[in-house]
């Protein structure tokens, strides 16, 4: 959204006028264009205050959002080039008023005008991009498995979770029942994605709202409906043991799906407590053997490309946390022939590690002392860094997370040892790293501002790369609604499931020889 300060000649003359104005793209026919407009501006007023009327004035929508600030609202066209090709319809928003109109007020209404349904074609595009999930429903439709089920799901609103969530309803959830808990990551669809789950009538919440778990459950048991969690990084389950311990109510619950090991290691020493199910797609073969590597390869790529170094050859790295990813980041770096030392608090990833030639100790913070790498990813799910290994730096050296979320190092421990530098740069052109100069001046960088740099600026892996896990989730959530599986963490079961259900068959014919 673009910002600028202009005069008026308006009834309010001689007050200075905030301008703003932002745009929303939509690929679909021409004709669609004014119905998307009038749906778009009948969103700001419903959201206005006090409420207002979109009224048509020289061929642009207008309405008075709050008292001194207008909107005008209008459609522009873009043809592709050539004959083909669906057109971009350009949603234009500008908002007006007095000079003393917050930031976050029109931030507001920005985000609300961006709040813009996918359009059928739109749909079409991204439905084509995920034939595994179709495959999956097309299989297991018929039953439909997960009727009697309110699904919560933790996502990334990325265009493959709205997509998710039209299969869950394909296979029977109650879109009225479901919650989705939003993870906030800055995407380039996100207000789209949340503007389409909305007029589907799923609620949505903050992933850290604590109380959407137990508020869902209670829903769900008012509707007698049970509970199906479809979640990315620990969010569910453990929170459901804490309401258990603390004798809460909080519904019905058939089990969860879990996709991340972030999230299965907030269940270590708890998996006795589960009165249901865990369906482990993160510990899979499915999700180990092929997704991993899509991972790793765009955590270094994205990374490296935030390195204000040009030349990388012949550098120190170190790859914290040898699990899957780990193991790919590792082989990778060393195929762009940087020097890679690994360390896992597993001993027998260590070994493995040592015994594949990587630099590598028992002790982190003496490893980073020794080794002194240029690089450092942390790739354990937990918190990797903190005060010890921080003051063991002995060069300047860039952090880069690849867990699901801005745990991996402790920047709080990092903020109470030193602070900030400033960027010199305009803000437009300042890199989006943070940098911490330790008391004995070494430079401490963390990439992205400490959260996964897979996910940096991008929409992560493409839809036909998550395509396959979500597959997986889909297969999980109708194994947990009708199976009868024992409580616990059962890592074999979930891979059994997943290598009968011929979703690995169909990955295999569509990409094989």
């Amino acid at each position: 959204m673009t910002d600028q300060r202009l005069t008026s000649d308006s009834p309010s003359a001689g007050f200075p006028v905030a301008f703003s104005a932002t745009v929303v793209d939509v690929a679909a026919p021409p004709e669609d264009g004014p119905v998307l407009l009038r749906r778009a501006a009948a969103r700001l007023a419903s959201a206005a205050s006090p409420p207002d009327t979109p009224v048509l004035t020289d061929g642009e929508l207008t309405l008075w959002l709050e008292p001194g600030l207008r909107a005008a609202m209008f459609l522009a066209t873009e043809m592709p080039p050539g004959a083909s090709g669906i057109p971009l319809l350009r949603l234009h928003l500008r908002l007006s008023g007095r000079s003393d109109s917050s930031a976050a007020s029109l931030t507001r209404w920005a985000e609300i005008w961006h709040r813009q349904p996918l359009s059928g074609f739109e749909m079409e595009r991204l439905a084509g991009e995920l034939p595994l999930m179709n495959a999956t429903v097309d299989r297991l439709r018929h039953d439909k498995p997960l009727a009697g089920h309110a699904l919560l799901v933790t996502g990334h609103f990325l265009t493959d979770l709205v997509h998710l969530v039209a299969c869950l309803g394909a296979l029977g959830a109650p879109l009225e029942a479901m919650t989705v808990l939003r993870k906030d990551y800055a995407y380039q669809w996100r207000h789209r994605v949340y503007g389409h789950l909305e007029e589907w009538g799923v609620t949505i919440a903050d992933a850290t709202d604590f109380a959407a778990v137990r508020e869902h459950g209670l829903r769900a048991q008012r509707a007698d409906l049970r509970c199906l969690a479809l979640d990315d990084g620990g969010y569910v389950a453990p929170n459901l043991l804490d309401l258990t311990r603390a004798r809460v109510p909080a519904g019905a619950w058939a089990g969860v799906v879990e996709q991340t090991m972030s999230g299965i290691y907030k269940l270590q020493g708890r998996a006795s407590e589960l009165p249901f199910p865990v369906f482990s797609v993160a510990q899979s073969r499915l999700k180990g053997r092929i997704e991993s590597y899509w991972i790793a390869d765009k955590a270094v790529t994205t990374a490296l490309s935030l390195l204000p170094a040009p030349k990388i050859e012949g550098q120190p790295a170190l790859v914290i946390g040898y699990g899957n990813v780990g193991a790919q980041i590792a082989e990778i770096l060393t195929r762009r022939r940087m020097r890679v030392a690994v360390h896992d608090a597993d001993i027998l990833r260590l070994i493995d590690a040592h015994e594949k030639g990587y630099v590598t100790a028992l002790d982190l913070a003496e490893l980073l002392a020794d080794h002194g790498p240029l690089l450092v990813f942390g790739v354990t799910g937990r918190t990797s860094m903190s005060v010890r290994e921080f003051s063991a730096l002995r060069r300047p050296v860039h952090l880069a997370s690849v867990s699901s979320r801005d745990i991996e190092f402790d920047l709080p421990a990092l903020d109470a040892l030193c602070s900030p530098q400033e960027d010199p740069r305009p803000a437009e052109t300042q890199s989006p790293a943070r940098t911490y100069r330790m008391p004995g001046g070494v430079d401490v960088t963390v990439l992205a501002g400490g959260r996964p740099v897979n996910f940096f600026e991008t929409d992560s892996i493409s839809n036909l790369h998550s395509d396959l896990v979500y597959a997986g989730m889909l297969t999980g959530a109708c194994a947990v609604a009708t199976e009868a599986a024992p409580p616990g963490l059962d890592a074999a079961w979930a891979d059994a499931i997943l290598e009968k259900s011929g979703l690995l068959q169909d990955y295999y014919l569509r990409y094989g020889p």
